[in-house]
């Protein structure tokens, strides 16, 4: 009998981790940073170093003014000295030297697939694509770099970024994102993100990412793809199989395009049908995994609903990791690097709560988002909990 989730995250609380320190350690940060070109040709007060941690514990404290969050990260290094000078235009300031790759780059240095392998669906990791939206201050190069939702003689509310993201479902991880305006198209802005659909990999994604030339090459990375479609395409049925799903054949659309001038190859796929609830409405799925013996139709119809984790990944980064209803970044790069930073945050709590499950052998699902989030917080603020300097040499 497994000990409870609850009990095992105090556990790993009572430890005095400084939990960001241990995901993003201070060696990994310099690298980073260094690699990027943004290391310090002179000494300063606000380093790139610290100024990464600054910017994650603005995530982690959304609600809190910036020399309210240098007096926390105090709170959690007692050996940092103080900083007298150090007011909200420096650390504006610190933060636009840093940039927003750097936390992206980062951020794909950090994260990794966190499920296991009873996750596994027939030996292959279930991942999703999906996007968000996510309101950004009213600022001019806010409205010129994201745009705003209703017409251009009539906008409405805040500048929208879109968030594109591919995540493992079983563990809520996010493995990389892609950012553009509220108008861009999944499409455009998750074309970087295909990297990581590769062998041993299922990935599932609505009929609003779909393109027949990202299919072609997704499966020449050795991905396997589930994907709901829209009604009028995989009409040329080749042959019914035994539990009701067809193989068809995709053409190109007359214009269509992949490459160049050249239109994307026809693709023959396995089309399932079904219908929720009763209701009218028949959802088609396409999918690369032909042979219906190994995977029948009704397993994949239910897997596919695991396409929705995202939208409790997106709920625990919106609603109670921000938990504020609009980012604070004024600038394009400051939403970026903001954005970068939450999805840092979050890895580095789902990862609490991932062994947390080993330790207790039960479901990650078990354990609260909140709970684990307020621990990570705790963490950083506790004294010898978060050094933003890291070991001295």
């Amino acid at each position: 009998m497994g000990v409870e989730p609850f009990v095992v995250v105090s556990r790993l609380e009572r430890l005095g981790l400084g939990i960001l320190t241990r995901s993003c350690p201070p060696e990994l940060v310099d690298r980073v940073v260094g690699e990027a070109g943004c290391g310090e040709k002179r000494r300063r007060l606000l380093s790139a170093r610290f100024t990464v941690y600054f910017v994650l514990a603005l995530c982690l404290f959304p609600r809190v003014d910036y020399l309210e969050v240098l007096r926390l990260l105090k709170a959690g290094e007692p050996g940092l000295r103080e900083w007298s000078g150090v007011n909200k235009s420096s650390l504006t300031r610190a933060r636009q030297r840093l940039g927003w790759q750097v936390v992206r780059d980062l951020h794909r240095a950090v994260v990794r697939p966190l499920g296991q392998d009873s996750d596994l669906f027939r030996g292959l990791r279930v991942l999703a694509l999906d996007g968000m939206l996510l309101a950004v201050p009213d600022s001019p190069g806010n409205r010129e770099a994201f745009g705003k939702p209703g017409s251009q003689r009539s906008p409405l509310g805040y500048p929208m970024a879109r968030v594109v993201a591919v995540a493992e479902c079983s563990s809520h991880a996010v493995l990389d994102a892609a950012i553009g305006g509220w108008k861009d198209s999944g499409r455009i802005v998750s074309a970087d993100l295909d990297r990581h659909a590769g062998e041993g990999t299922l990935l599932l994604a609505d009929r609003g990412l779909w393109g027949l030339a990202r299919w072609h090459r997704l499966r020449e990375q050795g991905a396997h793809l589930l994907w709901r479609i829209e009604q009028r395409k995989a009409r040329r049925v080749q042959d019914v199989l035994a539990d009701g799903s067809y193989l068809a054949r995709i053409e190109p659309g007359k214009h269509s395009k992949a490459a160049g001038t050249v239109k994307a190859p026809p693709a023959l796929v396995r089309v399932i049908e079904y219908r929720l609830d009763g209701r009218a409405e028949v959802v088609r799925l396409i999918t690369s995994l032909l042979d219906h013996d190994k995977y029948p139709a009704e397993e994949l119809a239910a897997l596919y609903a695991r396409r929705w984790e995202t939208e409790l990944v997106f709920g625990e980064i919106k609603t109670h990791q921000r938990d504020r209803p609009v980012l604070r970044s004024q600038t394009p790069d400051g939403v970026r690097q903001e954005i970068f930073a939450h999805l840092i945050v979050h890895h580095a709590t789902r990862e609490l709560l991932g062994e947390a499950a080993r330790l207790a052998q039960s479901p990650a699902g078990r354990t609260s988002f909140v709970r684990a989030l307020h621990v990570v917080r705790r963490s950083v603020i506790a004294p010898c909990g978060f050094s933003p300097l890291g070991p001295t040499p």
